[in-house]
């Protein structure tokens, strides 16, 4: 059984609007998918914004190198990306 590497892109956002964040989720599916085109794989599944702390997490799915580049490419400013285990409900 394969196993799916998830990371969490921890970024310190003052004031994150939702049209801020709207912007940055287009951009972060095209890249992912663009990056997938070229053998790299990598998905973006969301983001959760913690308004109390001006903090946004962006949810990957894929290899780190993957992650980095489009997150770098995208402009977040990640803190830092961290390995994460998702359990969503749907």
């Amino acid at each position: 059984m394969t196993r799916t590497n998830h990371w969490v892109a921890e970024c310190f956002w003052p004031g994150a609007s939702d049209e801020e964040l709207g912007d940055l989720d287009s951009r972060l599916v095209r890249a992912a998918s663009e990056l997938a085109g070229t053998g790299g794989p990598a998905s973006y599944l969301g983001c959760l914004r913690i308004t109390d702390d001006d903090v946004v997490l962006f949810l990957f799915e894929g290899s780190i190198a993957s992650v980095q580049q489009v997150a770098e490419g995208t402009g977040i400013r990640a803190e830092r990306i961290l390995h994460c285990v998702p359990r969503l409900r749907t």
